[in-house]
């Protein structure tokens, strides 16, 4: 399936958790706390200021407020409505909620080695990326001839980057990490479900 719109991800820019070191990923701690850095705001408007793509016709962002926040920067730049949605929401770090970020790399390592077995209540890269993917689908469904900016988190939109270039899902690491505040435009077709479930 060719995708009728065009997808550009983009990571929101360093945040208070990101300064603090610390792992948020539930919505219950992220929805109304640990938003955008003083850092992480001149991150997105340089990034704005460098502009690389057309301009989005579209914003979605994820409804933690590092991403709504930088959605905004984003949408007030632009001229551009920001809407918000769980679909584009933090991975969920499970048992790993509000301790050192040094843990990534623990789960890093159990995504290369097993795509099955659930790991310290920590969200699977399949569930990641099927949510992604189902709203993605939605969009195709409503929309054509579009810019869609998506606005999110690092790993969400690392493993999405590894889908569209039909990569397997546990090499998401592979790919260069997505920076703070960096955009980069989603290349690949679209797969199908079918496939995803095999990825």
């Amino acid at each position: 399936m060719i995708l009728r719109n065009q997808y550009y991800v983009l990571r929101h820019g360093h945040s208070l958790a990101n300064q603090q070191k610390i792992i948020v990923s539930d919505i219950q701690h992220g929805q109304h706390a640990y938003g955008l850095s003083p850092v992480g705001i001149n991150q997105v408007i340089q990034t704005l200021e460098n502009w690389p793509y057309p301009i989005p016709d579209l914003i979605f962002h994820s409804d933690f407020k590092r991403a709504a926040e930088t959605a905004g920067i984003v949408a007030d730049y632009f001229n551009r409505q920001a809407k918000s949605t769980a679909a584009l929401r933090e991975r969920h770090f499970g048992e790993f909620e509000l301790r050192d970020d040094s843990h990534y790399p623990l789960v890093w390592k159990q995504d290369e080695e097993n795509l099955t077995d659930s790991f310290a209540q920590v969200e699977q890269l399949s569930a990641v990326c099927e949510r992604e993917m189902a709203f993605i689908h939605a969009l195709e469904q409503q929309y054509a001839q579009k810019k869609i900016l998506l606005v999110g988190h690092g790993d969400p939109l690392q493993i999405l980057l590894t889908h569209f270039q039909q990569k397997p899902l546990s090499q998401h690491r592979d790919l260069a990490p997505l920076m703070t505040a960096e955009v980069r435009k989603l290349n690949g077709e679209l797969q199908s479900q079918a496939a995803l479930s095999n990825a």
